[in-house]
């Protein structure tokens, strides 16, 4: 270059705009996959969003992914284990799901196809069965659906 002018070469100017655009195809990567990722495709995807903006004035790509890279590895040490802890879906049962395996009475007939009801505790429950039970029999309940029970006949231990 005439003067000695120093030649800035095209990935100095846009490298930014390049580390923008591969956050933001993270981010809607994110979309696609659903959570499952624990929303650190986004987390990274800003950061390198970030690191983009913050830096296109300097017209260096090194700076962009040296500040990009600072915030990820920020992310990844420090917030990481609080956004984690935060977003967790906790495993716990449903008080519908405390009935499955509580032992019942048949209160009307139960059909293979027909359905039937029990008393599990205090409560009446519509139930289905896969096999014959009879009023007066002890059942077990196997699972929930909606708002009926599928039981089986209680089998005592040998």
């Amino acid at each position: 270059m005439p003067n000695g002018a120093v030649e800035v070469m095209w990935f100095d100017s846009w490298g930014w705009l390049f580390f923008v655009g591969v956050g933001l195809v993270l981010i809607i990567l994110e979309l696609f996959l659903g959570i499952e990722t624990g929303l650190d495709l986004v987390f990274i995807g800003t950061a390198f969003v970030l690191g983009g903006l913050i830096t296109f004035a300097f017209r260096s790509w090194i700076w962009t992914a040296m500040i990009s890279g600072v915030i990820c590895l920020v992310y990844v040490f420090l917030g990481r284990r609080y956004i984690h802890k935060r977003t967790a879906v906790k495993g716990e049962k449903s008080n519908i799901d405390t009935i499955i395996g509580k032992p019942g009475i048949v209160e009307k007939d139960i059909e293979p196809d027909r359905e039937g009801m029990v008393k599990i505790g205090y409560e009446d429950w519509r139930a289905r069965s896969e096999e014959r039970l009879k009023k007066g029999e002890e059942i077990t309940v196997i699972s929930v659906s909606g708002v009926t029970v599928n039981v089986k006949k209680w089998e005592r231990s040998k």
